[in-house]
């Protein structure tokens, strides 16, 4: 399960479980619902230490399930090893509206929130 942390000024989500679409949509809707009841508007996703990789495919349709349930409501940074980086997520989410960064450099996805490091 994926930890969820209030840090304040954003809404910090580190996944460490193995790779699953299931997971992955839960942590978006749970992700909104967090935003929602806690007035955050922006979302850390750490997935540095996430086991598995998702296939295109999944990368796709997790875009478009973020451009649906955040929108551009929600600002929001992944973050992943370089060997796993792929815009497309980023690209899809992007292209149907939503406000999405993926990075494999943390202190950049700090700075493209405008998060101090805390």
């Amino acid at each position: 399960m994926p930890v969820f942390q209030n840090k304040g000024k954003y809404l910090l989500i580190e996944i460490t479980e193995p790779y699953s679409a299931k997971m992955i949509n839960s942590a978006i809707h749970e992700a909104d619902i967090t935003c929602r009841e806690q007035n955050l508007n922006k979302v850390l996703v750490d997935m540095r230490n996430m086991p598995g990789d998702p296939s295109l495919l999944d990368r796709h349709l997790h875009g478009i399930e973020v451009a649906k349930i955040w929108g551009s409501r929600i600002k929001a940074a992944l973050v992943l090893r370089t060997e796993r980086l792929s815009h497309m997520t980023e690209n899809t989410a992007v292209n149907r509206g939503a406000n999405v960064l993926s990075t494999s450099d943390f202190a950049r996805a700090m700075e493209w929130l405008e998060i101090e490091n805390q």
